[in-house]
């Protein structure tokens, strides 16, 4: 799995006081795990199955989160990548629980980040 519940809360926090969300190499570390997760799921022999396909779709809104979030910190955007962070946090934290919040994220991807 990609980071627990508590590093996500961690940096959901960090994220609202205005701290560093999280280090250079914790961000890289983050990214490469979730992508390791996708290739899994993407190089899968079997179909997926319905749990399978939410858990890909999260992990897929995840990557793009990270890496937006790295884009921000690139350009020196702390209030951009705070709101990645928040995002982030929320993808980690309830993203597989509450369907409809990953469809509410995955429309705001759509309209602001890409």
């Amino acid at each position: 799995m990609t980071r627990a519940p508590a590093a996500a809360a961690r940096n959901t926090k960090s994220a609202a006081e205005g701290e560093v969300i999280m280090t250079d190499d914790e961000l890289d570390q983050t990214i490469k795990d979730v992508s390791e997760e996708l290739d899994k799921l993407y190089n899968s022999e079997k179909p997926l199955t319905k749990q399978e396909k939410r858990h890909k779709q999260i992990l897929s809104l995840q990557k793009a989160t990270l890496l937006k979030m790295k884009e921000a910190r690139a350009k020196k955007d702390t209030i951009k990548e705070g709101d990645l962070a928040l995002t982030y946090g929320l993808l980690v934290t309830m993203g597989e629980k509450h369907p409809f919040l990953m469809t509410f994220l995955r429309t705001k991807f759509r309209w602001n980040v890409f």
